[in-house]
């Protein structure tokens, strides 16, 4: 089957068309169905349009011939009806019974035969609007059909000379543009050997100063040269210059950390001195106060007779105090600490581990217990 792109004239189609085997009365008809709303003749859209419509026409050809050939039965068994010339009136209305029977049977027959054609899915015409072109094309003269064909040719033959002119018209513009741009070209042109003959006459002044120009590249050349050993020279002492300014650097970086180190060694011995001064404090206290109470025992022994047994006593009382100053050392030595500042005593809680290390000021901020890791569910705070 041909492909529905390709566009082909009226003519074209008729050729096509006759050449598949169809009839002219058919393809007449076809032409006639496809014709135009003024009632000219039209080219068909597309190569599967025409082949659909004439198999609409040659289907409804037969339909029309199986209609006659029934309506012909029906005359002929009137005809021997009346020829019988029967007298009772049951058999004139038996015979009008199977005359109405045999026209109620030819009646869905012709329906069925009607509602058989289906329109082409290229071309939407009701059969009504088929059995109307059938009639018209029946009805209308041949010398009728042979002007709207006549016309449909001369409508076509005057497309092609209006394409023809405008494409003609076209070509004379195109013809137009290309001597007024070959015009535009030949101006540039003698431009174009204007400004090269300038240039020319321009060369030929420049070769002295371009000798000129040679002369004074070779004097940059060498300047050039010795600007270049300088740069290297420079650029050594400046990779020197760098070498000494890293290890410089690196040596000062050593020295920070070290003395980095240093501070935060002393700031960690303050640290652990601190304490160890109040204690020292605390004792020297002590001791000022001993002293002051030998100093009283003495001023009272010497008032006393027996001043050795006061001073057996006193001996006894310092040996005492003494001891008592180890055994608050040792105390002070078993307190327990935080461990996490190591300087106030255990005042929290934790549950339900009930660890007891750690100080208000520090424990209130876990959430785990810092001994077993813990969740803590509860704090309790302690005071000693």
């Amino acid at each position: 089957m041909a492909d529905e792109s390709d566009t082909l004239t009226i003519s074209e189609q008729l050729r096509l068309a006759k050449d598949m085997g169809y009839s002219d009365e058919e393809i007449m008809q076809a032409i006639s169905m496809n014709c135009a709303k003024d009632g000219s003749y039209r080219a068909f859209s597309s190569t599967n349009a025409m082949i659909d419509m004439l198999a609409r026409v040659q289907r409804m050809c037969e339909i029309t011939n199986r209609i006659d050939s029934g309506t012909g039965m029906i005359k002929k068994y009137e005809r021997n009806i009346q020829l019988g010339n029967r007298s009772d009136t049951d058999l004139n209305q038996s015979s009008d019974n199977a005359y109405g029977s045999s026209s109620h049977t030819s009646g869905p027959g012709i329906r069925r035969a009607i509602s058989f054609y289906n329109p082409s899915s290229t071309i939407h015409k009701s059969p009504e609007m088929v059995t109307t072109s059938s009639h018209e094309y029946r009805s209308s003269p041949p010398q009728f059909q042979l002007q709207r064909l006549l016309d449909a040719f001369e409508k076509e033959q005057k497309s092609f000379n209006d394409e023809s002119k405008r494409s003609i018209c076209a070509l004379e513009e195109r013809c137009r543009q290309f001597a007024d741009n070959q015009a535009i070209l030949q101006v540039r042109l003698l431009e174009k050997d204007s400004e090269i003959e300038l240039l020319k006459t321009q060369l030929n002044t420049c070769s002295a100063v371009e000798e000129q120009l040679r002369l004074i590249k070779i004097k940059l050349d060498n300047e050039l040269l010795e600007s270049k050993s300088k740069s290297d020279e420079i650029r050594v002492l400046i990779e020197q210059a760098e070498v000494v300014k890293k290890q410089h650097e690196n040596e000062i970086r050593e020295k920070d950390e070290y003395i980095s180190k240093l501070f935060s060694k002393l700031k960690e011995a303050e640290d652990e001195r601190k304490p160890a001064f109040e204690k020292t404090a605390n004792l020297q206290n002590e001791i000022d106060d001993l002293k002051k109470q030998l100093a009283e025992k003495e001023a009272d022994l010497k008032k006393c007779g027996n001043c050795y047994d006061e001073m057996r006593k006193a001996e006894q009382l310092i040996e005492q105090i003494r001891l008592e100053r180890d055994e608050v050392r040792s105390t002070l030595n078993k307190i327990p600490t935080c461990v996490i500042c190591l300087d106030k005593r255990p005042q929290m809680l934790y549950m339900p581990c009930s660890h007891f290390i750690c100080c208000e000021g520090c424990g209130s901020r876990f959430e785990q217990c810092p001994a077993c890791r813990q969740k803590i569910c509860g704090k309790i705070t302690a005071y000693q």
